[in-house]
């Protein structure tokens, strides 16, 4: 047969067939669009998502940075990182001291922090959300917050206003009349003073002692050997360490994870076509067959079905893509405004990169989902296509036995087509998956997860003047009978009593020695050997503390030991716990610790250490000594009268703000309330949702989406099912099967489908869930399943695969007699 050149008349036929069945191409083409629009949003959404948690770290961190240098720096070290071609800035914050007392509190928590030009101008800024006034440059000016001057009583005060306030620095206590230069509102540690560089010049401190170094680099991703790299070329000294944030340390992992959700989402997509074209070419493979016999060449019904494809794939991506780009420029910038964030580095519009993406894997699955049916439709011959029929898979012999038939002729169904069940369970077990994967994320980085108190309780009640280096200072704040009235509140499940007394721990060269040294050499800017005569004469003034715990507090602190302890030695009194203070202790030199009690100045005692802890609960204080933990038993024995320093209570109903407001409202009934120091879980989940800001309900977004393309996929594969099994289902029901029964069958396979998707996303999915949970866990979050949600999910899935089959019935079926529907497949 001749082939003529009729390429304007095929496309023009390919056109009016699409204009004839016009349902079919809004199908496909609402195909095409919902899977662009999906990965289109997928890409920009998760991107978003990422920027977000970017965000939230700067806010939880208090600036914009990738590592930081403590322990002080060189010049040396200070000219690498801000001259390294990898670094975009390098940041100088430096501790100058702490606040000690103002005329309306003598208790305070603020500290004296200096911070340069790309500190505080660029670092800080997109933490900040309002500044009024400016950064200190005399130096009697301070850069305040709120937060700050309500911890020294003076929350009444504003810009301009002056104070008296007493401090200390390294060269000892200074009581100064300061001017508020400035005020600043928003995230990161807020009980801080910012001094100007002429205030930091006269406290004796040194930034190759007490200077940090923030660096903030160019790339949001670096290599464990590029980060190895950097570090060596720091030259570190003993004391120093350079700390990548979470987010940075585990960049691979991040990428690695996000790189695998698009993957997912992009082989869902490709599915979703693939399935829909297949269904859509291979049902005309009868038309095709006519217009073989009027004398179409192979080739030439090719190039009429690319034309259709082409047509189907432009207008789908196009819209899709428009779609897209108003949720890009509509719902992105909405979301990202939801943060409070007025100048944030932010790009709230699609990335360049997204739009090709989604437009080059729209085509190439287009084309892929197009090969196996157009190879169909030009290799059959004209007689063949005449009496084609959608293929249902291979004919397996009925086995007669025991059992319900329903569900007998549900597994055969089920397992007829492999290829178009595998899709559809596949399909639905990479959603449910990647709802599991994203639930499990999104839950685990929520701010009831990640705020937590010690023994993960609700409420931390701390005595501040326990926490004075000068046991004469200590008041008796927290009294029995408070204790006892907070104990007594109904919305009270558990409280736990810290008690606590100031003791001498005079030197000797087995233990106090040691840790006299180990401290100044930790934390101490002048040397020991300057103060050990003075330590010797007077230990008195080097603050030693004993705290005392019950049981429950001893069991927890157990579980968290190296070398766990003995209980019963313990809690007779016959050995302690040190809190370390992050010293380097050797237990097996430093075997007992000396000591007197207060007003004691005779024999010393002793007691044995069974062990050290690192778990900042207990420390704290401001002396130089060691804190010494022992059983609250033992402590009472000794001290007649010890102080209440620390209440740890848990609340029956989790996050209770009525318990939490009585409580408050009991304990700051006495005249000394500013001394108490509150520690709740309640403010600090606020504090943590507000930094946050709408990352759950983005990354909710993506798991919907990532929902709906399974949902597709398995609502196109039980159509195209039921479509192709009319002449058989209504075989059946003229033989006697009643409708009733057909919908029990079509239930069952449904089960069938959702059951098999879970049973691939309980194990399969679970795996893949925990590697990118864990890739991508730099907050060191334990990996913990969300049941409520997931089983909430699951049950939707099967809901749907459930009512999808009878809803595909009964919009095909409808109520033609039986006849009608058999005599309709001619």
């Amino acid at each position: 047969m001749l082939e003529n050149n009729n390429h304007k008349i095929i496309t023009k036929m390919a056109v009016s067939s699409l204009k004839g069945s016009r349902q079919k191409f809004a199908v496909m083409t609402a195909a095409v669009m919902l899977s662009v629009f999906m990965l289109f949003s997928v890409l920009t959404v998760g991107t978003t998502y990422f920027q977000m948690q970017r965000i939230q770290n700067i806010h939880m961190q208090g600036a914009d940075y990738d590592g930081v240098l403590m322990g002080g720096f060189t010049e040396r070290q200070k000219a690498y990182c801000q001259d390294h071609r990898d670094v975009l800035s390098a940041g100088i914050s430096a501790y100058a001291g702490y606040a000690q007392k103002t005329d309306a509190d003598d208790t305070l928590h603020t500290g004296l922090v200096w911070y340069d030009e790309t500190s505080w101008s660029r670092q800080m800024k997109p933490a900040r959300e309002k500044v009024r006034g400016y950064y200190p440059h005399r130096e009697n000016e301070l850069m305040v917050t709120k937060e700050a001057l309500k911890d020294c009583g003076k929350e009444h005060l504003d810009v301009g206003d002056s104070f008296e306030l007493t401090y200390a620095d390294k060269k000892g206590t200074h009581t100064k009349t300061f001017l508020i230069s400035g005020i600043w509102e928003g995230y990161g540690e807020q009980q801080m003073f910012g001094v100007s560089e002429a205030f930091y010049k006269k406290t004796g401190y040194q930034l190759s002692n007490m200077g940090v170094l923030q660096v903030k680099f160019k790339s949001k991703i670096l290599s464990d050997r590029e980060q190895k790299k950097f570090q060596e070329g720091l030259h570190l000294s003993g004391r120093q360490n350079f700390q990548f944030t979470g987010q940075m340390e585990k960049s691979i992992g991040v990428l690695a994870g996000m790189a695998g959700l698009v993957l997912i989402t992009c082989l869902s997509a490709y599915l979703l076509i693939y399935n829909i074209l297949y269904l859509s070419v291979s049902g005309n493979i009868r038309y095709y067959g006519l217009m073989r016999t009027v004398g179409m060449t192979s080739k030439q019904i090719y190039q009429y079905l690319q034309k259709q494809m082409l047509i189907v794939g432009a207008a789908g991506i196009g819209s899709g893509i428009l779609l897209g780009l108003a949720t890009s420029f509509l719902i992105i910038p909405h979301i990202v405004r939801t943060l409070g964030i007025r100048e944030s580095s932010i790009n709230i519009s699609f990335h360049p990169s997204i739009f090709f993406v989604s437009i080059f894997i729209a085509a190439v699955t287009i084309y892929l989902g197009s090969l196996k049916p157009v190879k169909i439709a030009v290799s059959v011959s004209p007689v063949e296509a005449l009496g084609y029929q959608v293929s249902t898979g291979k004919k397996s012999r009925r086995r007669e036995g025991r059992g319900n038939l329903l569900w007998k002729m549900a597994r055969e169904q089920f397992g007829r087509d492999k290829k178009k069940t595998g899709i559809a369970v596949f399909s639905l077990a990479a959603s449910l998956s990647i709802c599991l994967c994203l639930i499990t994320i999104i839950d685990s980085h929520g701010a009831r997860t990640i705020v937590s108190n010690y023994m993960d309780t609700d409420l931390v009640v701390r005595n501040d003047t326990a926490m004075k280096e000068n046991g004469k200072e200590w008041k008796h704040i927290i009294k029995p009978s408070v204790v006892r009235e907070v104990k007594e509140n109904e919305g009270v499940k558990k409280l736990y009593t810290m008690l606590g007394t100031n003791i001498v721990v005079p030197w000797e060269p087995e233990f106090s020695d040691t840790w006299m040294r180990k401290f100044y050499e930790m934390w101490m800017y002048t040397s020991y050997k300057d103060d050990i005569n003075d330590y010797k004469k007077h230990p008195e003034k080097y603050g030693s503390v004993m705290v005392g715990i019950g049981d429950d507090e001893f069991e927890y602190l157990n579980e968290g030991l190296e070398h766990p302890v003995d209980k019963r030695q313990f809690i007779n009194g016959n050995t302690c716990i040190i809190y370390r203070s992050g010293l380097e202790l050797d237990p097996g030199k430093t075997k007992r610790v000396k000591y007197r009690l207060p007003g004691q100045k005779t024999k010393d005692l002793q007691l044995k250490i069974a062990g050290f802890t690192d778990d900042d609960y207990y420390g704290g204080s401001m002396g130089k000594g060691p804190v010494v933990i022992v059983s609250s038993r033992f402590l009472k024995q000794q001290v007649k009268n010890p102080y209440i320093m620390k209440l740890n209570i848990r609340y029956r109903k989790e996050y209770d703000e009525k318990t939490e407001a009585q409580i408050k409202k009991s304990l700051e009934q006495g005249t000394a309330s500013k001394d108490l120091y509150f520690d709740s879980k309640i403010e600090n989940m606020k504090e943590t949702r507000k930094a946050q800001g709408n990352m759950t309900g983005v990354g909710v977004g993506i798991a919907v989406i990532l929902a709906l393309i399974g949902l597709m996929n398995y609502v196109n594969t039980v159509f195209g099912n039921i479509q192709s099994r009319r002449v058989s289902l209504a075989v059946m029901e003229s033989v006697g099967m009643t409708r009733k029964q057909v919908k029990v069958m079509l239930v069952r396979e449904g089960v069938l489908y959702a059951a098999s998707s879970i049973l691939i996303a309980a194990t399969a999915g679970l795996a893949a869930t925990y590697l990118c949970y864990q890739s991508m866990n730099y907050m060191g979050i334990p990996f913990r399943v969300p049941w409520i949600p997931v089983l909430a999910a699951v049950l939707i899935s099967v809901t749907a695969c459930i009512l999808i089959p009878l809803a595909a019935y009964r919009i095909l079926e409808g109520e033609a007699a039986i006849a009608e529907r058999i005599k309709g497949f001619e």
